[in-house]
């Protein structure tokens, strides 16, 4: 389950002077356990998934899983939104708790996305002696991003349906600024974070287009998420 945001944050706001690449897609590594497994037991090693869906301009949004694999299979997500600048981007994920900070520091070179926290788990707010630090490389074969995929993201939030014959989408939780986009009567969607009036959705109509922003609740009812 991923955590539910309430606002979605971003690091590194700025303008990039190079030229705009499209870092969409998926990316990962993954190592054989370490130590003597049991014969009879499909051990598994460290992991890490990475996946990110160009929002607009350099700002994108992102997921992280990792597990350092056989024997415990402690494992650490989190997803949220960062901005690159150039090729480097950061994103503040320190736990409520946490003793110090737990930034994760993103770069791209090439097909290669590396990561780098310099924190613990405990101030990431992952399972004992997990950490994002690796090499996240981009996979061959990539997955279908559609609303499908979404759903398996966020297995726990409601599906909504669009009651209104046009509900517009909104860059802000209160609803003021309005974006040049909406959804129809009948467009289901997943709510991803909600105020008392607004709700945050994302939704993915066709693969490589990706759709986010607040919209009122009046213009919504909840639905089975079949």
């Amino acid at each position: 389950m991923k955590k539910i945001i309430i606002y979605i944050a971003g690091c590194l706001l700025g303008l990039s002077t190079s030229a705009q690449v499209n870092y969409s897609g998926a990316y990962g590594y993954t190592f054989p356990p370490i130590g003597d497994s049991p014969k009879n037991e499909n051990a598994k090693g460290a992991s890490g998934s990475l996946v990110l869906l160009k929002m607009e301009n350099n700002k994108y949004r992102f997921w992280l899983d990792v597990t350092i694999g056989w024997p415990s299979y402690n494992m650490g997500e989190t997803d949220g939104t960062i901005t690159f600048v150039n090729d480097t981007a950061s994103f503040d994920n320190s736990f409520e708790d946490a003793s110090a900070p737990c930034i994760l520091k993103f770069r791209i070179k090439g097909d290669v996305i590396t990561i780098d926290s310099k924190s613990s788990s405990f101030n990431c707010g992952f399972g004992n002696a997990v950490n994002a630090d690796g090499d996240y490389t981009r996979l061959k074969n990539q997955p279908v991003f559609n609303n499908d995929w979404l759903k398996k993201e966020y297995n726990q939030s409601p599906t909504i349906v669009i009651t209104a014959d046009k509900a517009t989408v909104y860059e802000d939780e209160n609803c003021i600024y309005a974006k040049k986009q909406y959804f129809i009567k009948g467009d289901k969607l997943l709510s991803i974070a909600e105020t008392e009036k607004t709700m945050y959705v994302e939704y993915i109509p066709t693969p490589g287009k990706f759709v986010y922003g607040w919209i009122k609740k009046t213009m919504t009812k909840e639905t089975s998420s079949e």
